[in-house]
């Protein structure tokens, strides 16, 4: 069924008619209803169910034992990324992540219709609580020298092979068209607290070189200022510094990329911005 996160209402739905985005764009779309799969009793999902975080993929999923009201609330809840390998399990209120560790998916079934997964904590960083936190201008996050789960497996950091370029960033593992290869997270803040009168040309660039128009490139009810952008400060430009997402270290390439920007809905970033494969891109390839 169909799941209205506003009214916590349910309704029918049929596939590949009241699921799909208006336009094709999540940014015009204002039909938020997400795709819900369980055992439904009077309307509500009951026991173990799947709920999509919104209607595109990239934004992942929910999957656990629902509560009474068939909300996805409780201590054993899992965000499950979209390349299906990797999660943050724990306790989340009304599908909001409250405290997770990171999870890797290692084995799946389907009893009586419904997918069930086997995971085991992250080889690596598995014990690294995780929490909803927004960023802010004084704050880039609670983790910010270790990686998202998702990331530590899907990119690295080496030796470009653009010239006149230093770091680039790599694909650790093989993607296709329309796969999360990276995303970027960063500070929130406003172009008044990056940008000021008397700069120079030189000063503006610099300042400049890691900023995205946040708001402009998400839907209006995801509920940021209008003028709000997404920035990596220059005191958190090397992965010594942050590390915990890595798209910002993708170069620029005006013919031949394999990336385009998107927006997305973390689960503990909130809106960041991610890179997308526009085509596959192979393991080493440089994004």
């Amino acid at each position: 069924m169909l799941y209205h996160p506003s009214t916590g209402e349910y309704s029918d739905h049929y596939a590949h008619y009241n699921d799909v985005m208006e336009e094709n764009d999540h940014l015009v779309d204002t039909d938020r209803r997400v795709v819900t799969i369980g055992t439904f009793v009077r309307n509500i999902p009951s026991g173990l169910a799947w709920q999509w975080r919104s209607k595109r993929m990239t934004e992942g999923f929910l999957y656990g034992e629902v509560d009474r009201r068939g909300q996805f609330s409780g201590e054993n809840i899992t965000f499950v990324y979209p390349d299906f390998l990797t999660g943050l399990r724990g306790r989340f209120e009304h599908g909001v992540l409250v405290d997770a560790t990171a999870v890797d998916i290692v084995g799946e079934r389907c009893k009586d219709g419904i997918k069930e997964l086997m995971v085991e904590p992250a080889v690596k960083d598995g014990g690294v609580r995780w929490e909803k936190q927004e960023a802010n201008h004084w704050f880039i996050g609670k983790n910010p020298l270790v990686m998202d789960p998702h990331e530590r497996k899907s990119v690295y950091v080496g030796e470009s092979l653009i010239p006149g370029s230093e770091e680039g960033l790599f694909a650790r593992r093989a993607f296709m068209s329309g796969d999360i290869v990276s995303y970027f997270s960063g500070t929130k803040t406003f172009s008044s607290n990056i940008f000021f009168k008397n700069m120079t040309n030189a000063e503006i660039s610099s300042a400049g070189a890691y900023f995205f128009n946040l708001a402009a490139n998400m839907p209006d009810w995801w509920g940021y200022p209008e003028d709000m952008v997404l920035d990596i400060p220059e005191e958190y430009r090397t992965i010594y510094q942050f590390r915990t997402t890595l798209g910002h270290k993708a170069n620029h390439l005006f013919e031949g990329k394999n990336t385009e920007y998107d927006t997305v809905n973390h689960p503990v970033h909130g809106g960041i911005v991610c890179l997308t494969a526009t085509h596959a891109i192979q393991a080493g390839e440089e994004v």
